[in-house]
């Protein structure tokens, strides 16, 4: 009878511990049960991208001028500076430039006469990239043509000259009215033909290229900023197109060589390199 009650006790107890062991079993643990939150993942963050700096860009295609009048924003130092139809030119109808005349002023002058046309802006340029389309039309004593660049006065500049009929390419300095060539190459100039001109200037170096070749590379320290133009010598019937400025920012490299607007021809180089020498005596007036 004892040994009877007393398995009924551990069975009684056994069923309980069974049941307690389920309901743990079924319902888990506190720690178990409780719900993990739902976390969103953190945004990423996209960073505002820097805007890239561009230079500042001018330029003068003439189309929007009146033929026959001064062009808008250039004013004529010396010479008949005057808006000039041409059908053919890169950026037709109209070019910029000289129409025959000045024959004899430039006789009475020993043909040291420059007519030259620069802007009427009078900011003042340290670092930049001149460039334009450039044709020889005529004239009986030269037609050579070129770029102003770093223009003071009319007695202080430099000058990127292409040579015709003398074939030269040479960048000059004009100091005190006194002008000395700094360097030059023989280069074919022939008449009624667009070539490119640019000039590259960053402190005291000058880099001038025809087309898209680089002639030589100028050092002088002469003049330090000035203002830009356009250049004839003597009696040269001369036109001009797409002209244009860039004017980089400080940060930048001012020896940045701007895609040409037009597609003039290339100036070929004479055999032999850019060796400096005067250029050619000028050929006797044309009867």
């Amino acid at each position: 009878m004892n040994d009877t009650g007393g398995g009924r006790k551990i069975s009684g107890v056994a069923l309980v511990a069974t049941v307690v062991a389920l309901t743990v079993l079924v319902m888990g643990s506190p720690a178990q049960s409780r719900k993990r939150p739902h976390r969103e993942p953190a945004p990423t963050e996209t960073p505002t991208p820097t805007a890239t700096p561009t230079p500042e860009v001018k330029s003068w295609d003439f189309d929007q001028d009146q033929a026959g009048q001064m062009a808008k924003g250039w004013t004529a130092v010396e010479g008949d500076w005057t808006v000039l139809g041409d059908p053919g030119a890169p950026s037709a109808p109209n070019t910029f430039g000289l129409g025959p005349g000045r024959f004899l002023k430039a006789l009475v002058k020993m043909l040291e006469y420059y007519p030259i046309a620069v802007l009427d802006d009078p900011a003042e340029y340290d670092d930049f990239t001149l460039e334009a389309s450039f044709k020889a039309v005529g004239g009986r004593l030269d037609c050579s043509g070129g770029l102003v660049v770093r223009y003071v006065d009319a007695k202080n500049y430099y000058v990127l000259a292409a040579g015709c009929p003398s074939d030269y390419f040479a960048f000059q300095r004009v100091s005190n009215g006194a002008s000395e060539i700094l360097k030059q190459a023989v280069v074919p100039i022939d008449k009624n033909i667009w070539y490119q001109l640019r000039v590259v200037a960053s402190g005291e170096h000058f880099a001038c290229y025809a087309g898209k070749k680089m002639v030589f590379d100028v050092v002088d320290r002469k003049i330090a900023k000035g203002r830009v133009g356009l250049w004839a010598r003597a009696d040269a019937q001369v036109r001009f197109d797409n002209v244009k400025l860039t004017i980089p920012l400080k940060a930048e490299s001012a020896t940045a060589s701007p895609s040409a607007p037009a597609p003039p021809a290339e100036l070929p180089q004479a055999p032999g390199g850019p060796e400096s020498a005067p250029p050619p005596a000028l050929p006797p007036p044309m009867p």
